[in-house]
């Protein structure tokens, strides 16, 4: 089977072939499953990432518009823009660009986040950044003596 034959099945399909179940039970609830739960999203570079819902606490998908990426829930439709705050500057970061990776800026200092990562994250980040730059101009240092 070539991979355009396989894309084209069905997610009840997958799941039944997965499954690898004859039962009649297990492939009954196999496919009230795929039919009372919603199909994950297209899977982008960042991969597939969900969040909580704050309306009715069921699954958000990451999803990305032309204004930039949204949190979409699966269950009520529920819309939000995501939104990554600079831990330093305490604003908001600049979401990445449509197609690029997921990498956020600060407009205000030289700061990047990944959605969902935390302050200390960013922070160790920007840490390991000004450790790199110190060392580096201690080699350009050592190299015009």
């Amino acid at each position: 089977m070539n991979d355009f034959v396989d894309e084209a099945r069905s997610r009840v399909a997958h799941l039944l072939r997965m499954a690898n179940t004859t039962d009649d039970r297990v492939r009954a609830r196999i496919i009230e499953y795929a039919d009372t739960t919603p199909e994950p999203p297209v899977m982008s570079r960042a991969g597939i990432v969900t969040t909580g819902c704050p309306q009715c606490h069921r699954t958000a998908w990451r999803q990305q518009d032309a204004e930039g990426p949204v949190w979409v829930c699966a269950s009520c439709g529920h819309v939000e823009g995501v939104i990554v705050e600079c831990p330093h500057c305490r604003i908001a970061m600049r979401p990445p660009p449509l197609g690029a990776p997921d990498r956020w800026q600060c407009p205000d200092c030289p700061r990047v986040a990944a959605t969902g990562e935390s302050a200390q994250d960013i922070e160790d980040r920007e840490r390991q950044r000004l450790e790199a730059l110190a060392l580096l101009d201690h080699a350009i240092g050592l190299c015009a003596e």
